[in-house]
């Protein structure tokens, strides 16, 4: 296989990590770094030999931070998250429809409110899907019909690191 492309493939597996790394840091450098350690520790013991998936490096990280200020982090990982993937999703899905980039921030403000006080050892990936439906089918129908479409997709990826 090409060389970029398995690096490319190592980069994209390695961003979850990446972004709880990111978001700690903005809190506790040194919880940062022991968690990055302690989570490729884990991975280095357990998938070395082995092909290592989306969902391992997730379920690595749930591990990892629902242990630490109980669960505090991972509430600030899985929230980041969220964001980060709602956003992608919207954008893709978005591309050729008349939606502002001013629409698009508006549609992942009301995400975070409704995401505000949420339990996220417990939120469940469909009330995630469930949260977004109601808020792109409130800026264009046809971005609801193309979420509705991939809906299975997206509550498989959330499915990684939220409960079912």
């Amino acid at each position: 296989m090409d060389e970029q492309v398995l690096k490319y493939r190592e980069a994209k597996i390695m961003e979850p990590i990446y972004r709880m790394y990111k978001v700690i840091e903005q809190e506790d450098v040194l919880k940062a770094q022991t968690l990055l350690s302690v989570a490729m520790q884990y991975i280095i013991e357990h998938y070395s030999g082995k092909p290592l998936h989306p969902a391992n490096v997730q379920q690595v990280l749930r591990a990892v931070l629902l242990h630490e200020e109980d669960g505090k982090f991972y509430a600030m990982y899985v929230y980041n998250e969220l964001q980060v993937k709602t956003a992608e999703w919207l954008t893709l899905l978005s591309v050729d429809l008349p939606i502002t980039l001013e629409q698009l921030g508006g549609m992942a403000d009301r995400l975070a409110e409704k995401l505000s006080g949420q339990d996220y050892i417990t939120l469940k990936a469909s009330d995630v899907i469930a949260m977004l439906k109601e808020i792109a089918g409130g800026v264009d129908p046809l971005l609801l019909e193309r979420l509705t479409l991939n809906e299975s997709i997206y509550l498989a990826e959330l499915q990684t690191f939220l409960v079912q």
